[in-house]
């Protein structure tokens, strides 16, 4: 009896202090999650001023923040967002090239794919600088690090606070980005960030919810607060690039209409939707006290047969 309590306040000493943050309920291992969010963003010039229209140029930056609305894991919700439990955070991407690209001696509107007619521009890690709308003005040199294209806070509790496209720029982004950090991702040496855009979308139609076009991402993560570790995975939207990592992303962009209201309630001018896809699986380190654990239950084992075998000796 007491070998066994042993046994038993061994592993439990083992795994004291061993428990994964609060936040690590937000996953579930070993099976696809997927996040549903909403975000806005604006595209900003390369000195950090708010563009005139949505005519892209090498150097241009799209700074936005981004709200996750559930994760579904399972076919099970397992996380809602609400006034006690908020996952935001924001992103930035710099705009590499635009077409046309030269294929085969050719020019095409999409190196990739070039017989296709939509717009495909490449984007990479952004510059941390300062972006302005007005007189409003937020610096991602003191919110992003280096190589990061997304980071996203957890904020829990009666304390919360709540997040919105509303208010000014400023405003808007430090709601989005407090909390605890969560996750933050970024391009680095396997991931990749384009878009397909449809220039032929009118003022009109987008403002009826039509889509300007869609995004795809896959992203290394750089610094992971969730309690797992995360494996690589394909974009299952992504037809093009297949890459696995650790982090895939697909959005739709569209127009946000709050900030074509006579009197702007939102400093954002693009809005849409989208889904973010991670794999999780148990921290090494948990893995490793497992078999620690594991290893001494084992050795008490050996010790109780050897104390046994010397009993029955004569």
């Amino acid at each position: 009896m007491k070998k066994g309590i042993f046994s038993f306040l061994v592993t439990t000493w083992l795994l004291t202090g061993t428990t994964v943050p609060a936040s690590a309920t937000t996953f579930q291992s070993h099976t696809l999650n997927t996040l549903s969010f909403s975000y806005v963003e604006n595209l900003f010039d390369s000195n950090g001023t708010m563009k005139n229209g949505l005519e892209l140029a090498p150097g241009d930056h799209l700074v936005g923040i981004i709200s996750v609305n559930r994760i579904v894991a399972g076919g099970e919700t397992i996380f809602t967002a609400g006034p006690t439990s908020q996952l935001t955070g924001i992103y930035a991407h710099k705009v590499l090239s635009i077409p046309p690209y030269l294929v085969n001696g050719q020019y095409a509107y999409d190196p990739l794919n070039p017989s296709s007619f939509q717009v495909h521009t490449e984007y990479g890690n952004p510059d941390l600088g300062a972006f302005t709308v007005g007189s409003s003005t937020v610096n991602l040199a003191s919110i992003l690090d280096p190589g990061a294209v997304l980071a996203l806070w957890l904020d829990q509790g009666n304390s919360a606070t709540s997040f919105t496209t509303g208010g000014t720029l400023a405003d808007s982004v430090a709601r989005a980005t407090d909390g605890l950090p969560f996750l933050s991702a970024g391009i680095g040496n396997s991931g990749y960030f384009y878009s397909h855009t449809n220039q032929s979308v009118t003022m009109a139609e987008l403002l009826n919810g039509a889509f300007i076009g869609q995004a795809f991402a896959g992203l290394e993560v750089l610094t992971n607060a969730t309690g797992h570790g995360l494996s690589p995975i394909f974009n299952p939207g992504d037809l093009e690039k297949g890459t696995a990592t650790p982090l895939v992303l697909s959005c739709d962009l569209g127009i946000n209409p709050a900030f074509f209201s006579p009197e702007p309630a939102s400093p954002w001018v693009l809005a849409g939707t989208g889904s973010v896809q991670v794999y999780p699986a148990p921290e090494p380190s948990t893995l490793a006290l497992f078999g620690v654990a594991g290893s001494v239950m084992a050795l008490c084992r050996l010790r109780k047969r050897t104390l046994d075998d010397r009993e029955d000796t004569p």
